[in-house]
């Protein structure tokens, strides 16, 4: 006879306490980008930093029961960062989400050269690549404090700009697009090695970023 699931009250109160949004697995062990990016700063990186954004986030969803009809977890944020924007709970718990789901996701350990067509786009919006990777890096450098990077595509068009603290292009009106490449400059994510050599660290950054996973996100 086969087994049926029966399902019980508590059953379904365990299902309600589990968090809306999850930190996405890491296709990579947090040692596998070192030396470039260094083990400790992942562990903390990841499984502080990254997971307070998220627990933070579920937090403030349930505190303020607000609700979105979209299915992925990264559809569901952004609809959530949207309509709430000028409530910073959500707008820094909710970005700090977001954000670390694309930075995470865009490195490996794997290195490979963007494809000739990624290339190509690149070339064509900044000149060359290596101009494109000294305006990238440019942007870092220029950020005030803490903040991040972006690559977006913008209709076609490829653009660079950057945001503050956990702002992202999805949420801010003064960087548009949508990011298909996102660096971090938060001194957390390069303190641990490179101490204040934030021009260091994104030399590094370029070393472990996934063109592949870029290219998907056009």
């Amino acid at each position: 006879m086969e087994n049926k699931k029966v399902i019980t009250l508590k059953h379904i109160l365990t299902e309600l306490k589990q968090p809306k949004f999850k930190r996405l697995p890491l296709s990579y062990g947090l040692s596998d980008l070192s030396p470039i990016i260094d083990a400790e700063t992942m562990q903390e990186h990841y499984t502080k930093h990254y997971k307070g954004y998220t627990d933070k986030f579920n937090a403030a969803c349930d505190e303020f029961n607000y609700a979105s009809d979209k299915h992925g977890l990264m559809e569901r944020a952004i609809d959530i960062c949207k309509k709430h924007y000028k409530k910073d709970v959500i707008r820094n718990n909710g970005g700090g989400y977001i954000n670390h789901m694309l930075y995470f996701e865009n490195m490996t350990p794997d290195y490979k050269a963007p494809s000739a067509k990624l290339k190509a786009m690149i070339a064509d919006a900044f000149g060359s690549f290596a101009e494109f990777k000294d305006q990238f890096k440019q942007a870092g450098l220029d950020r005030f404090g803490s903040g991040w990077v972006w690559l977006c595509n913008d209709n076609g068009k490829l653009e660079i700009c950057s945001t503050a603290n956990q702002d992202n292009p999805y949420i801010d009106s003064g960087c548009s697009g949508t990011p298909i490449l996102a660096m971090d400059v938060w001194e957390h994510a390069y303190y641990l090695k490179h101490r204040s050599k934030r021009a260091s660290y994104i030399n590094d950054f370029f070393r472990v970023v996934d063109w592949g996973v870029v290219e998907t996100r056009l």
